[in-house]
């Protein structure tokens, strides 16, 4: 239930920040979109099935998700350089850090009982 939450609040964050500025972004904009669906998507499959598989891909989405954000930072990602700190990074970056600390770790506890 935990985790469910956490994914759909990366997607929450990503889709409020897409109203709020993203959407004028080039091709960042559209990621931001992707993004929310993928969060509403993964959390519904979390709530409804919970399986190794959608644990496992919901992690990646996390982790994936805030490597993005991190390389954002330091490199830039097509084109847009974003800062590391302010309140929707740190509350972004904090959601999917705990993301995926909570299903990685629901995945191992999930294999070990297979």
């Amino acid at each position: 239930m935990a985790a469910a939450l956490l994914v759909a609040a990366t997607g929450a964050i990503h889709l409020y920040l897409w109203f709020d500025y993203f959407h004028r972004v080039h091709v960042v904009g559209d990621l931001f979109l992707a993004n929310a669906a993928a969060g509403g998507l993964l959390a519904a499959a979390l709530l409804a099935n919970g399986s190794l598989l959608v644990l496992v891909g919901s992690a990646a989405f996390a982790l994936s998700t805030f490597v993005a954000f991190a390389v954002s930072t330091r490199y830039g990602l097509f084109g847009y350089h974003e800062s590391f700190w302010g309140t929707w990074q740190e509350s972004a970056g904090g959601v999917e850090l705990a993301a995926t600390v909570i299903l990685a770790y629901g995945a191992v506890a999930r294999r070990s009982v297979m």
